[in-house]
């Protein structure tokens, strides 16, 4: 299951969730809950994690995506044709109404 660790969208919502509830302190109800923002972490296993590290991660996946799009441009390498100034004639007969061969009425 590597797919979930190359998502940019799960480590934004992981930087997100951890800055967010690190220092929270709740009051859990009568039912129970979380006491502090780290319990909540810890049960979505984002307790060991940093801003530091998601950021890192980030950089690395877009910089590998960035590499990628950068060698598969440069293996395409498309050909194009070149421009060539156009001859008198087809100048004149790009601005004429009429072909110089057909009879003007």
């Amino acid at each position: 299951q590597w797919l979930p660790k190359i998502s940019l969208i799960r480590w934004g919502f992981e930087g997100l969730a951890i800055t967010e509830f690190t220092g929270l302190k709740f009051q859990p109800g009568r039912r129970g809950g979380f006491a502090t923002g780290e319990e909540v972490l810890d049960r979505y296993g984002m307790l060991e994690t940093t801003v530091q590290d998601v950021a890192q991660v980030q950089g690395l996946i877009i910089g590998v995506c960035w590499l990628a799009s950068y060698a598969a441009l440069s293996a395409t390498r498309q050909r194009f044709m070149t421009m060539q100034a156009p001859t008198p004639e087809k100048k004149i007969q790009g601005r004429l109404k009429h072909s110089p061969l057909q009879k003007n009425e």
